[in-house]
């Protein structure tokens, strides 16, 4: 008697194992939003490094104890926050017409290896985009491409949240970095 409840609780508990490990992995393909509005952007950052104070559009406002505010910090930059204003482009040339400007903030945040956390707006005034996008997340700069969260807007993109797919496009040393950032959102309003 005791041995056929026991089997019968083993039973139950591999039935439930079952249930538990079925559902984690549903079958059915799960369901694919598309984005209501996609746009493609650049932003171009020229650091201020002591010398290149007539085209830099960001500074290092901030390092650790006894760092160069014109020289990124060593160990992964860890410490340093940086400010920027930088233009925006519909392709990669620094010199095509800006169609706004990437304006915020980005830290490096970690020790052991490069990775940034960033929160910053494009502000866009162009004839075909009008207002704000915002922006924050990490961004382990290693990887090919980074997702942060789109975390609203006003103007043509009133209320809008999605995901930013970065790319970092091109860098020259510390100075200048381009990234590309693939914007799709998913709440239009």
């Amino acid at each position: 008697m005791k041995a056929s409840i026991s089997c019968k609780i083993l039973i139950l508990l591999f039935y439930f194992m079952f249930l538990a490990v079925s559902s984690a992995h549903p079958s059915k393909k799960m369901k694919q939003y598309k984005p209501c509005k996609e746009l493609v952007l650049y932003f171009h950052d020229i650091i201020y490094n002591g010398k290149n104070a007539a085209n830099a559009t960001s500074a290092i406002v901030a390092a650790p104890h006894g760092a160069n505010l014109t020289i990124l910090a060593g160990q992964f930059h860890f410490g340093n926050i940086v400010v920027f204003d930088d233009p925006i482009t519909l392709d990669n040339n620094l010199h095509s017409p800006a169609v706004g400007r990437a304006q915020g903030i980005y830290i490096y945040d970690t020790k052991n290896t490069f990775t940034a956390w960033l929160a910053f707006t494009f502000v866009l005034n162009s004839t075909h985009n009008q207002g704000t996008i915002n922006f924050v997340g990490a961004d382990p700069i290693l990887m090919k491409t980074r997702d942060i969260s789109v975390a609203g807007g006003t103007g043509d993109f009133f209320m809008h949240r999605g995901i930013a797919t970065i790319l970092t496009d091109a860098f020259e040393g510390e100075v200048y970095f381009r990234l590309r950032v693939d914007v799709k959102f998913y709440e239009c309003w």
